[in-house]
């Protein structure tokens, strides 16, 4: 369930993908390890933040329990438990959307709806986490690590379990239900994280950034005091700034061309050029009344772009 509360000076099992993804170069499309270990730090110091889950997380929760019920029904085991408490370890803690406890093996074949990771066929027994997704990508045989393969193991390795379950309501209108089994390297993988994560919250350690934006958020003290970045790096300010010069030639040539164009079109908001369809359209905006802007305490923050000079 989005929302589902945890303790934020730790990892969980929606927030481990994070740091899995960047660590095997995928960029994770809603975070960044940084993202993670600020929101960490912050509630380790007493400052949570609230999180608004939006309608699509609104949404998701409502459908989460019909579509955990038909997964059951459909896979022919017992209905899970829709309401399992928060599983809390030393290093992270995870919350299951499901829980089906098996007192009997069940094999399970895939289908059109079912899809057995590694395999046609597996057998299910013990204790099963169900994880619902809820997205508007279309069906893949490969689930993307950020929407739930990673946090399912994390929660098989919460409970123990030898498989765990995703079902994935895709475009409001397509099921689809993966079974993957748990693997005992992404597993490892997922201790050292959360053990490492742990150890960065105490120390305020920070994360190498991963983009622009996340190295502009890392704190820091100001310093003055130059740095020799060597020759290898001298190279990378050569290309940046050849690069730049590019960037601003194609930006001149692009609004030359559009001002001819503009030009060209007049009054009409439409305009037809060969094999090209051109729409020139309006923007209205509604009157809107005066607004004072509140005050804002004073702040530093670093800059979003370099200033190069030469020193030669």
């Amino acid at each position: 369930m989005v929302g589902k509360l945890s303790d934020d000076t730790k990892m969980s099992g929606s927030r481990i993908p994070v740091i899995y993804c960047w660590n095997h170069g995928i960029a994770h499309p809603w975070s960044t390890p940084n993202d993670e270990l600020r929101k960490s730090i912050q509630a380790a110091a007493g400052r949570r933040q609230h999180s608004d889950i939006g309608e699509p997380g609104i949404v998701g929760n409502l459908l989460e329990p019909v579509l955990i019920r038909d997964c059951c029904a459909h896979l022919h085991i017992p209905q899970a438990d829709l309401t399992p408490d928060v599983i809390k370890l030393e290093d992270f803690e995870v919350s299951c959307d499901g829980i089906v406890q098996l007192q009997q093996p069940v094999d399970v074949r895939e289908n059109g709806i079912i899809c057995v990771v590694g395999g046609d066929s597996i057998t299910l027994e013990g204790t099963i986490p169900i994880e619902c997704k809820v997205t508007t990508a279309p069906p893949t045989d490969d689930i993307p690590l950020y929407r739930g393969p990673i946090q399912l193991q994390a929660q098989m390795m919460a409970t123990g379990a030898s498989a765990g379950i995703i079902v994935t309501l895709h475009r409001g209108i397509e099921r689809r239900i993966h079974i993957i089994p748990a693997d005992v390297d992404i597993q490892a993988e997922i201790a050292d994280i959360c053990s490492d994560f742990r150890r960065r919250v105490a120390a305020e350690d920070w994360y190498p950034p991963v983009n622009v934006d996340d190295a502009v958020i890392r704190p820091g003290e100001k310093n003055e005091t130059p740095v020799d970045l060597g020759d290898a790096i001298a190279n990378d300010v050569y290309q940046l700034e050849m690069l730049r010069e590019h960037r601003t030639q194609l930006a001149e040539e692009i609004a030359e061309l559009e001002l001819k164009i503009m030009t060209a079109m007049g009054d009409s908001t439409l305009a037809q050029a060969g094999p090209y369809r051109l729409e020139w359209p309006m923007r209205n905006y509604k009157a809107q009344p005066e607004r004072v802007v509140p005050p804002k305490e004073a702040r530093s923050i670093r800059l979003k772009s370099l200033i190069v000079k030469d020193s030669m």
